[in-house]
């Protein structure tokens, strides 16, 4: 069994609480109760419900990016990473869906922002990595040229509109036809011209 600290068991109840009340109607009483921690403890780590659901939302976050760029180590063609990139994606929220309904609602109905605190930090690490190798991979002309924001949004909108619908009740799998043809659909939305590839 896994002993979590205090913050870890504070992270915890937050999450269940948070998917169980929705953010605004969750208290930080609530929180400290499940976590079975003092007051003392609670607000030494979080002294308010917007610093806890930040620092919730920046785990979830951090989780999700180890994933995102275990897809693209080793450096893989841009194909490859491409799709591997949204294989993962689809699989951490398949593997996670809670996790990834907090997400969600924490910028929808929470206080974070992407200004919130360590959430910029967060981001900028892995848009970091991943601008750096599309655009080595752009470079050597194995992938169309565009900027980092259109990028992401060329290859991650379409399942990212797509992930409400899966944390909805309790999926089992995404079917491999609708994987395939995300995985596709990233592909040609960045691979180079006809007659470009190197």
């Amino acid at each position: 069994m896994v002993n979590l600290s205090t913050r870890g068991k504070l992270l915890d109840a937050a999450a269940n609480i948070f998917l169980e009340h929705g953010y605004s109607d969750a208290s930080l009483e609530q929180v400290r109760r499940v976590a079975g921690v003092s007051n003392g403890s609670l607000y030494h780590h979080f002294p308010t419900k917007a610093r806890l659901a930040d620092a919730l939302y920046v785990d979830i976050l951090t989780d999700f990016h180890a994933d995102l760029l275990g897809a693209i180590s080793g450096k893989p063609n841009a194909e490859v990473g491409v799709k591997r990139l949204v294989r993962a994606y689809i699989a951490w929220v398949v593997k996670k869906p809670d996790r990834a309904t907090l997400l969600h609602r924490l910028k929808r109905d929470g206080e974070v922002t992407d200004a919130s605190e360590g959430v910029g930090g967060a981001n900028a690490k892995v848009f970091s990595v991943l601008g750096a190798w599309a655009a080595e991979q752009a470079a050597q002309g194995a992938m169309r040229d565009v900027p980092f924001e259109l990028w992401m949004a060329l290859v991650f909108a379409p399942s990212f509109s797509l992930t409400r619908r899966w944390v909805q009740g309790s999926l089992a799998e995404v079917p491999p036809k609708t994987r395939a043809t995300l995985e596709h659909a990233a592909w040609m939305a960045v691979a180079p011209p006809p007659g470009r590839q190197p």
